[in-house]
C-alpha cells in the first residue's frame, strides 16, 4: 500500500520516474499495474471468509454487511468523481471509463462475492481457488472466444471512445472487476491458507521451512502460468483484468509474502532469539501487550492522586498504522496526489524539486495515518 501511493504521484514526476514504470494502456507489464492487485489481493486474505471459513453467518446479516460497506465506498467513488469534475482534474478514461473508478470497482467486487457465497452452499468457501479459477477461466474464455475482449477497447461504434450509455462509457471498470473476482477468492484461499499457521510462539523452524517452500512453489507455478498465457493465450492486460493478469499479481503477491516471512524469520531471530519473533517495522507493543503486571508498575497511581483504570501504551509504527486505516491512508494519499498536480506543473519541475515533494507527500500521508493510528481513530466506522 505504501508503494502504491508513493506511486500514483511519483509516475506524475517523469524526471524521476521512468515512463517504462507508467501503466500500460491495453496490454503489457507496468509497475504501476501492481497496485490494485496488490490491494485486491491484501483485503482478500484478512477477509472474514478467511479468518473464519467456518462461520455459519446468517445470510440478511452478510448482505446487510455487504450492502452497507458497498454503499460507503460507491459514495467514496461518487465523492472523487464529483470533485474531479468539479475541479476539471485530468483523469485517463483508458484506465477505468468515463465515471468509473476504483472505488466502485471495490464495491462491485464485494457484491459479486458475497452472491457467490450467498448461492453456493457454505462447504464451498473452503474451495475457493476453484472458484477462483472458474470464474478467470469463464472471463478469459468471454473475452477470447465471444469476441469480449475487442467490444471492451473497441466500444460499440468501434472508435475506442467511451462515450454513449452508462456501460459502453465505463466498459473496462464494469467487466475487470469479473478478473478481479478470480484475484479475491484467491487471495481468500490463500488467507485460509496463512491462519492455519500456528502462532509463532509454537511454531518450529521445520513448520516455517515448510510454509516457505509453499509459497515458493505457488508463486513459481503461477509466474510459469503468466508467461505461458501471455504469449499462447492473451497477452496481460491490467486495463481488462483477464486471466493473465490475474496469475501475474498471484506471482508478485506470494513472491511478496514469502519474501515477507524470509525477512522476518531473519531479522526477527536476530533481534530477539530468545522470544517470539516479531514483524519487521513493528515493535513489541504492536504485537504482544503489555502485562498487567507491567501495566500497573508504570501507571500506578499516587496515593494522594485519583485511581484511575491502567492505559494500554500504544506505538507509533507505520506497518500497524497503516492497516488500521487502510481505505483511508488510500483516501489520503489520493486527495494529496490531486493537491500536488492542482498546485504545481509537474512535468516542468526540477529532479530535486520533484524528489523534495514526492518526500513531502509521503511525510504528510504517512503522518496523518500514524497520528489516527496513535489516538485510535478508526475511520472504518461501517
Amino acid at each position: 500500500n505504501l508503494a502504491t501511493i508513493i506511486g500514483i504521484l511519483a509516475v506524475d514526476f517523469p524526471q524521476i520516474y521512468p515512463q517504462a514504470y507508467h501503466k500500460r494502456a491495453v496490454s503489457g507489464f507496468g509497475v504501476m499495474d501492481v497496485g490494485v492487485g496488490c490491494f485486491v489481493f491484501s483485503h482478500a486474505i484478512v477477509a472474514a471468509e478467511a479468518r473464519f471459513p467456518d462461520s455459519q453467518q446468517p445470510i440478511l446479516k452478510r448482505l446487510q454487511k455487504t450492502l452497507i460497506s458497498s454503499s460507503m465506498l460507491i459514495i467514496l467513488g461518487c465523492i472523487r468523481f464529483f470533485v474531479t469534475w468539479v475541479l476539471n482534474y485530468s483523469v485517463p478514461e483508458v484506465e477505468y471509463g468515463k465515471h468509473w473508478n476504483f472505488f466502485f470497482t471495490l464495491a462491485l467486487v464485494k457484491l459479486l462475492i458475497t452472491v457467490i457465497f450467498v448461492i453456493l452452499p457454505a462447504a464451498c468457501i473452503r474451495y475457493c481457488w476453484i472458484l477462483s479459477i472458474i470464474v478467470g477461466v469463464s472471463y478469459q474464455c468471454a473475452l477470447s472466444l465471444f469476441n469480449l475482449r475487442h467490444w471492451i477497447i473497441e466500444g460499440d461504434d468501434g472508435s475506442g471512445d467511451f462515450t454513449g450509455n452508462f456501460v459502453n462509457a465505463n466498459r473496462p471498470g464494469i467487466f475487470s472487476a469479473l478478473g478481479y473476482v478470480s484475484l479475491y477468492l484467491a487471495g481468500v484461499q490463500a488467507g485460509q491458507y496463512l491462519f492455519r499457521i500456528p502462532h509463532r510462539a509454537s511454531c518450529t523452524w521445520r513448520e516455517y521451512l515448510r510454509v516457505a517452500w509453499d509459497l515458493f512453489l505457488v508463486t513459481m507455478a503461477t509466474g510459469i502460468t503468466t508467461h505461458v498465457l501471455h504469449r499462447h493465450v492473451a497477452p496481460c492486460s491490467r486495463f481488462m483484468a483477464n486471466l493473465t493478469f490475474v496469475t501475474w499479481q498471484l506471482s508478485h503477491n506470494f513472491f511478496l509474502l514469502l519474501t515477507a516471512l524470509i525477512v522476518e524469520l531473519v531479522l526477527g531471530n536476530w533481534s530477539s532469539p530468545s522470544t517470539d519473533l516479531l514483524l519487521p517495522g513493528q515493535c513489541e507493543l504492536c504485537v504482544r501487550p503489555c502485562s498487567p503486571s507491567s501495566l500497573a508498575s508504570s501507571s500506578a497511581p499516587s496515593s494522594s492522586a485519583p485511581s484511575h483504570p491502567p492505559r494500554q501504551p500504544r506505538c507509533a509504527c507505520l506497518v500497524s498504522a497503516i492497516n488500521k486505516n487502510q481505505l483511508f491512508f488510500f483516501l489520503i494519499g489520493n486527495l494529496c496526489t490531486g493537491a500536488v498536480n492542482l498546485t504545481l506543473k509537474t512535468g516542468l519541475v526540477s529532479s530535486v524539486t520533484a524528489f523534495g515533494v514526492l518526500s513531502l507527500y509521503g511525510l504528510v500521508v504517512t503522518g496523518i495515518t500514524t497520528l489516527f493510528f496513535v489516538y485510535d481513530i478508526r475511520t472504518k466506522f461501517w
